[in-house]
């Protein structure tokens, strides 16, 4: 469960990459490291049936015994079915009981999404746990056809499953439900076996990756081995590396330059955007990673 789940992660070095393609080849997705004050991934993911992009640009707050996270900008999902294109908003996130009490994380607020093609649009209000925790997970909402008539409604706990019901047939669909964590989650920071297994490395995958997937730090692989000593005396390492690197390109009057993203302006809602370039697959099926960044060695 993602409340549980709040130890800090790996600060991303700038031009820091990884990829996943599923399995079952329904998509496949790539992000990169695009800035590093404040620390921006933008992501692209693509199958036969969709299209999604967005970044992780946020605004932070510290209230003293909290910390609020709010999402900036959109992202955005096509479906090529329908060709049909979406946008939402991600909801405010907020660690609490930093130095009292048993720390959890919420998920709250209200998070719009809107049909661009049709007109239709969509709320999620997902209520912020109070001091008792039995309105925890709680989310409600509502969607609504482009004339503002509600077509149906949503009943959800965002931690456990999702119901909409047709406004006029009052008739359920439930249309996701979780699954219950596997054996050991309380060790493996309460990961899903997906989320457990996307860290993972296998020779041949080695061949196909670029030098800047985060999956070939030496300071992660350390501390997945249980090699405390060695992953902190790297993550040193590779922190003082960035920070050369940064110094060398500002004597030169230089900027960081990204790989596989360009930030443009979002002509649906003229918000600033990492708009992917391209041509990452097309690399990677030929083996031409050679003009990467040599960030970890």
């Amino acid at each position: 469960m993602a409340d549980n789940r709040h130890k800090k992660p790996f600060n991303p070095i700038l031009g820091e990459t990884y990829e996943f393609l599923a399995p079952d080849g329904s998509y496949k997705f790539v992000s990169e490291q695009v800035s590093h004050h404040p620390p921006i991934s933008a992501g692209h993911a693509e199958g036969p049936d969709f299209v999604w992009y967005g970044d992780t640009n946020i605004k932070s707050q510290f209230w003293g015994k909290s910390m609020e996270v709010t999402p900036l900008g959109t992202s955005h999902v096509i479906l090529k079915k329908f060709n049909e294109h979406f946008t939402y908003k991600r909801p405010v996130t907020s660690v609490q009981n930093i130095i009292f009490g048993k720390m959890y994380i919420d998920h709250h607020g209200e998070v719009p999404f809107n049909n661009i093609t049709t007109g239709d649009s969509g709320i999620l209000d997902m209520k912020k746990r109070g001091w008792t925790g039995s309105d925890a997970y709680v989310t409600t909402g509502n969607i609504k056809d482009k004339t503002g008539k509600v077509r149906y409604t949503i009943d959800a706990k965002w931690d456990s499953y999702f119901t909409v019901i047709d406004a006029q047939t009052k008739k359920k669909i439930k249309i996701w439900e979780g699954k219950p964590l596997p054996e050991g989650n309380r060790e493996q920071f309460y990961f899903s076996m997906f989320a457990r297994q996307l860290n993972y490395l296998h020779a041949d995958m080695v061949k196909k990756l670029p030098p800047t997937d985060c999956r070939l730090r030496p300071d992660q692989r350390a501390l997945e081995y249980g090699n405390n000593d060695l992953a902190k005396s790297e993550k040193h390492r590779l922190e003082e590396k960035q920070r050369a690197r940064r110094k060398e390109l500002k004597e030169k009057n230089e900027v960081h330059k990204m790989f596989w993203f360009q930030e443009t302006t979002d002509s649906i809602t003229g918000e600033k955007i990492y708009k992917y370039k391209g041509n990452y697959w097309e690399k990677r099926e030929k083996g031409d990673f050679k003009d990467c960044l040599d960030l970890f060695t």
